[in-house]
């Protein structure tokens, strides 16, 4: 970072402090941003939505024998890939949305990924209690194993955890602990191809452990045997009937509605909540057109005070374009999300309060609070809170040995 960029992020991160001091009702729009330091893709890493569409169009697999022909599944994909993600496709096939998620299925079931700092964060704000809410985009369900009251969690875009049978809004189950959700992880792993077998298992690829099939078969309500709820047996003979498929993750198809509840399943408005925040925190998204960024854009218009933590000027630019940046009250706290989280709750007071989520933390931000301690420590001798970091850390490399071996 060069010099005059170095005054201006000291410059926010100075304001963004006084901001955060004063404030006691802060929402928090999160991101795919926030878990890839936990190694989950973003929509544009390797193993992504976006990471190679030409790529994943060819890898996908065509039903010769689905309610539409192959050539208009080919059709549909080859004009815009996120057609796997509409609920007119997954019913017709549900393959390219099974086998584009293959990766992230297994691993919420085998528990494979923890939070990063980004995730804690909110957590420490609930703790020192200036959380409003956390409106997390993030489909994984990491927010879920640190913020306390899921009153104050709200997952628009829904969650992988969690199993539904489209277009039925009554899930199968709401925990990857449940016997169901279990039983669909096998089923993933028995029935459904890896496309990114050839990536390295940090690059996209499902994981080394659970090698797929050569061909891919279409899960359906009937596989799940005596586990599936009996509320659910005339939708298993009802897909049969009419060759549509149904059961998949609770992510939210692009032609379906947001979730309309909180984690603790009351309803739930962000458009009109944001009213009521004093402060909002946008992390790890680039605002780029999904209808929960309005809340960005709505804040701006109500002169509440923004602060962006990401890598790249593309919330900013987007906020730009919708609406106004305002210079002497929004913030934005350009790198590392992590990092700038370090920097802030040092100023807050905050620091020693990540130590009591350790357990919590992904291998790559343990690094990162190890790293932070020692540029500021004061002494010539390791501080004691290091060395818990480094034992944290070690486990962690053990634990993860599982899923990646000895990369």
């Amino acid at each position: 970072m060069d010099e005059n960029n170095t005054a201006a992020y000291t410059q926010n991160i100075e304001r963004v402090v006084t901001q955060l001091s004063a404030a006691n009702k802060v929402m928090v729009l999160s991101g795919a941003g926030m878990s890839t330091v936990a190694g989950i893709p973003d929509f544009r890493s390797a193993g992504g939505l976006y990471g190679n569409s030409q790529l994943l169009a060819k890898a996908f697999t065509y039903l010769k024998d689905a309610s539409k022909s192959e050539e208009w599944q080919r059709e549909m994909i080859a004009h815009d890939v996120k057609s796997a993600l509409l609920h007119s496709f997954f019913k017709v096939n549900p393959l390219p949305y099974h086998e584009m998620r293959r990766g992230m299925i297994i691993g919420l079931g085998e528990q494979q990924w923890k939070p990063t700092i980004g995730h804690v964060f909110p957590a420490i704000l609930e703790r020192n209690k200036k959380l409003h809410m956390l409106a997390s985009q993030n489909i994984d369900g990491l927010d879920h194993m640190v913020i306390a009251d899921k009153r104050k969690l709200y997952n628009p875009h829904g969650l992988m955890s969690v199993l539904v049978c489209e277009p039925l809004y009554m899930p199968l189950c709401t925990s990857p602990e449940d016997p169901i959700y279990k039983k669909y992880v096998e089923l993933v792993k028995e029935n459904v191809k890896d496309i990114y077998a050839d990536r390295p298992a940090r690059n996209g690829k499902s994981s080394h452990l659970w090698q797929g099939p050569k061909d891919s078969t279409p899960i359906t309500l009937e596989m799940f045997g005596e586990v599936l709820p009996e509320e659910f047996r005339k939708a298993a003979e009802m897909e049969k009937q009419r060759r549509e498929y149904s059961v998949k993750p609770g992510s939210v198809l692009f032609d379906r509605k947001l979730w309309d509840t909180n984690a603790a399943g009351e309803p739930y408005d962000a458009f009109s909540d944001v009213n009521s925040c004093d402060m909002l925190l946008i992390m790890g998204t680039s605002l780029s057109g999904l209808t929960i960024d309005n809340l960005a854009h709505i804040a701006g218009h109500l002169d509440i005070p923004r602060v962006v933590f990401d890598m790249t000027e593309a919330p900013v630019k987007s906020i730009r374009s919708k609406g106004r940046w305002a210079e002497q009250q929004d913030s934005f706290l350009q790198g590392s999300i992590d990092d700038s989280i370090l920097d802030v709750l040092q100023r807050m007071g905050w620091l020693e309060q990540l130590l009591d989520y350790l357990q919590y933390l992904c291998l790559g931000s343990l690094k990162k609070l190890k790293q932070f301690l020692l540029q500021h420590s004061t002494s010539g001798e390791t501080p004691a809170n290091v060395e818990k970091v480094e034992e944290t850390i070690k486990a962690e490399i053990e634990r993860e040995k599982r899923f990646y071996g000895d990369e």
